[in-house]
């Protein structure tokens, strides 16, 4: 799991609602995990994957290809807070 912004703040500091890449997920569960809480939080987002990834992850199923989570640049920091909270619970729980 990845958690970064694509593009520069200064770069989008003209558009909020410019969409930025929040994360790239792996994990099926994970993914839409992480998109209820963004729903919870009433935080638009897009769901994407690469190339041919919604094609093949209907053929080969889940976990082949990542999804791939956008956020209006507005909302970067209050997805990527709400995300790196998500990820610490599940390290507690394994522990």
């Amino acid at each position: 799991m990845i958690f970064f912004k694509r593009a520069k703040k200064e770069e989008n500091a003209g558009d909020e609602n410019e969409p930025v890449l929040a994360a790239i997920i792996k994990d099926p569960v994970t993914s839409e995990i992480f998109q209820d809480i963004l729903k919870e939080n009433g935080i638009p987002f897009i769901c994407r994957q690469e190339g041919a990834g919604g094609s093949l992850k209907l053929l080969l199923g889940a976990g082949v290809v990542p999804d791939d989570i956008y956020v209006a640049a507005k909302n970067y920091e209050k997805a990527r807070g709400l995300y790196e909270a998500y990820l610490a619970t599940e390290l507690e729980i394994e522990e």
